[in-house]
């Protein structure tokens, strides 16, 4: 069900519980209405007739002239007055109190509405010595068709009001779906990878402010997008540096030791050659292919990680690095709790670290570096601290790029803090798994 339909049905349910009770209160106000003017009528009726009989001899004929006088009477509001003895009944009035057909009135409403009626008897003795009785019987249908019709007045008013309150929903509703469709549309266009595509401000605040977000989204796919498109070209462009450092490398080194290694087997093959001197220059130019092989295979992948495990590669790096560079000092704490720590992880928190590193030599100008690498939970903490310059990085570099990207695609995260003349801190959390 759309929410169109929805909300339209909870409306009209809304609205037919609204009428209901509104009937209800109508008819029940009406019939307590009927019932206090039938009561205030007769009561007053009766109190007249006492009056006018207080007033004339107990027995006499101005009793008899004034009966006559009452007998034809017309009908009044509310009332029907009838004389009547054991011989003739002198009505002047029958009870009007059957439903009229032709009434305006719905008998329905006449049942909902209609009260007992009440009938008052006044014995009175005339001037011959007979009993003659005054009957006064209540007749509510005039205030019934009163009460009918500002009871129609009063729920047509409720109609016409619910009325305007449902097309005012409506047409409320029917802007906001305007907003929805057009919000539903970005982010369709979203969805496809045109993150160029604006939503534009809605009236609604709400709905601007969901708008506002989605565009917020696209702009940080957007970004997203180019930076890891830059670093995909960055990422092919070491890569064929790396071919092409290694190719100069194997054709330089390896391919000149080798030419020079088969001209002295050759020379060997002659006769005066001499054979010690030769061989001892073949052991050296083997001895400087396995240094340039073994750098070689240090650049692809330290083997030593596999062999020695994390903490000693990390050890040799730092060791490494402090030789080149004896000026800045290098401090390395770390877990022993992750010798059982997954390759997968651990080449991860290698090449983060050479990284680090590296930026530190190359930019920090610091004097001091700390590495800590420890298991906190089922996570692995990396933290590379120094105390040099630092910067304000409004543009990270692909190297910065190429970490967070490591520690997401583990499910980790990647957290850079730097101020100027602060330092930099780099802090890495991945998560701890250990090899089945």
């Amino acid at each position: 069900m759309s929410i169109r339909a929805l909300i339209n049905l909870r409306i009209i349910a809304s609205v037919i519980l609204i009428l209901i009770f509104s009937a209800v209160i109508a008819i029940w106000q009406a019939r307590s209405s009927v019932e206090n003017e039938v009561d205030s009528s007769i009561n007053l009726a009766v109190q007249m007739i006492e009056f006018g009989f207080s007033q004339l001899p107990s027995v006499s004929k101005e009793n008899d002239a004034w009966l006559e006088q009452l007998a034809t009477m017309q009908p009044v509001r509310h009332l029907n007055i009838s004389i009547e003895d054991n011989k003739t009944a002198l009505q002047s009035n029958k009870p009007l109190y059957i439903y009229d057909e032709g009434s305006d009135t719905p008998h329905w409403f006449v049942k909902a509405v209609m009260v007992d009626f009440l009938t008052h008897n006044y014995d009175i003795k005339i001037a011959d010595g007979s009993t003659k009785t005054i009957f006064i019987t209540a007749n509510p249908m005039d205030e019934i068709s009163e009460a009918w019709g500002e009871t129609k007045a009063f729920f047509w008013s409720i109609v016409l009001m619910l009325s305007i309150i449902f097309f005012t929903v409506n047409l409320v509703f029917n802007s906001m779906l305007q907003a929805v469709k057009t919000i539903l549309s970005g982010l369709r266009q979203v969805e496809t990878g045109h993150f160029d595509h604006v939503l534009p401000h809605f009236k609604i605040r709400e709905l601007d402010a969901i708008a506002t977000e989605v565009n917020g989204i696209s702009l940080a796919l957007k970004t997203a997008q180019k930076n890891n498109q830059d670093l995909a070209r960055h990422s092919m462009q070491i890569q064929e540096t790396e071919r092409q450092n290694m190719s100069r490398e194997m054709h330089d080194e390896m391919g000149q030791s080798l030419t020079a290694i088969k001209a002295m087997a050759i020379t060997c093959q002659q006769d005066n050659t001499d054979v010690k001197t030769v061989t001892s220059s073949i052991v050296d130019i083997c001895n400087h292919l396995s240094v340039v092989v073994r750098s070689m295979m240090k650049t692809l992948h330290p083997l030593s990680l596999t062999e020695l495990g994390l903490g000693a590669t990390l050890s040799d790096l730092v060791r490494e690095w402090q030789r080149r560079s004896p000026e800045l000092q290098f401090n390395l704490n770390y877990d022993d709790a992750l010798e059982k720590l997954s390759h997968d992880i651990t080449i991860h928190v290698y090449r983060i670290i050479q990284e680090c590193l590296t930026n530190v030599v190359r930019h920090a100008n610091a004097s001091e570096v700390a590495v800590l690498v420890i298991k906190r939970g089922h996570k692995v903490w990396v933290t590379v601290s120094d105390d040099g310059q630092g910067s304000q990085l409004n543009s990270p570099g692909f190297g910065l790029l190429g970490m967070r990207e490591r520690a997401e695609n583990l499910g980790g995260q990647f957290t850079l803090e730097s101020a100027l003349n602060g330092g930099v801190n780099v802090v890495v959390q991945l998560p701890y798994w250990e090899d089945k």
